[in-house]
């Protein structure tokens, strides 16, 4: 496929890639049910209050979460969300993930959710040749940071996909419901993915179009 129908896809789909060295400020759609502003490479950020920042520190070893009102100099990748306010916070994203996940990776929380469906910040670590799940898509925004190691971001269905390298500094923003999965070849990926809206369990689920579905073999 031509550049031009790579970028109509990604647009179709739902995924937006940016590198920090270019500042950008991505907000919520106008449909998203939970608002927020990621400010991506070099800003000055003021947050109000009754709203928080996620944010990574100049040398990226450690990550915090603040609420407002506050003043910060960020120079990678900050999000704010509007209207949740958690106790101030910060934690290192360095050293060893230890819980188990799918396909040999694995993941840390860095900042689990208060409550089930709050925000949650995660650290997951994809080894070499590995995918970090089938295919599969989100109810709620992802935004995730490449911290380190190398690898490809596969978006679409079927034969109408679009890769896209990943490397360090790397940003990606998947709207919900893009199809989407991460994979690995002959180096390892650290990837710092934050979730708007922490998804609980199958909770989604259950809901009448899946109850009253019957799958004919």
């Amino acid at each position: 496929m031509s550049q031009s129908e790579n970028t109509a896809l990604l647009s179709l789909f739902g995924a937006h890639y940016y590198q920090t060295h270019h500042p950008h400020i991505v907000t919520a759609q106008s449909d998203d049910l939970y608002y927020y502003t990621t400010y991506i490479g070099q800003h000055t950020i003021h947050i109000e209050v009754g709203d928080c920042v996620y944010w990574l520190s100049d040398d990226q070893s450690t990550a915090y979460l603040q609420k407002g009102a506050h003043t910060l100099q960020s120079k990678h990748i900050a999000t704010c969300i509007r209207g949740y306010m958690p106790d101030n916070k910060s934690a290192s994203v360095t050293g060893r993930t230890t819980l188990p996940y799918v396909n040999g990776c694995s993941s840390k929380q860095i900042f689990p959710p208060e409550r089930p469906g709050d925000p949650t910040l995660q650290l997951l670590n994809i080894p070499p040749f590995s995918s970090e799940q089938v295919h599969h898509i989100h109810s709620t925004v992802r935004i995730a940071y490449i911290l380190s190691g190398y690898g490809k971001s596969v978006i679409g269905i079927q034969e109408k996909v679009v890769t896209e390298d990943l490397f360090p500094g790397k940003v990606i923003i998947l709207e919900k419901m893009c199809p989407h999965h991460f994979e690995t070849h002959d180096q390892p990926l650290r990837v710092l993915p934050l979730h708007i809206y922490s998804t609980v369990g199958h909770q989604e689920k259950n809901h009448p179009m899946f109850n009253g579905t019957q799958l004919i073999e």
